[in-house]
């Protein structure tokens, strides 16, 4: 189940409250957050195939996880930090970390 921390804003415990089912896919998302902090999907990614391969998360494709990512900002966990970091292939990308 979601939770927010203790010294997270009030409408971080609101969504976290409001966050009735949520997969084991978006659940070990949330632990990736929370361990490490704002990233990119690239770095997301990366980190996520880790946990698969120690047996802590359940397999997911790219597009997957990106969209589990994607699902979990919908409902207020994750958001933008208005960062952008720039990819080796020279392209921006969104900076993302738990409300």
């Amino acid at each position: 189940m979601p939770h927010a921390r203790l010294t997270n804003p009030e409408t971080s415990h609101e969504a976290a409250a409001s966050v009735k089912n949520i997969t084991q896919t978006q659940q070990a998302i949330l632990s990736i957050f929370e361990r490490f902090g704002a990233m990119v999907d690239d770095r997301l990614v990366e980190l996520y195939h880790l946990k698969v391969a120690g047996g802590t998360a359940p397999r997911a494709s790219l597009s997957g996880i990106k969209t589990r990512r994607k699902e979990l900002v919908v409902h207020g966990l994750l958001e933008d930090t208005g960062d952008r970091q720039v990819l080796e292939s020279g392209r921006k990308a969104i900076v993302w970390s738990k409300v």
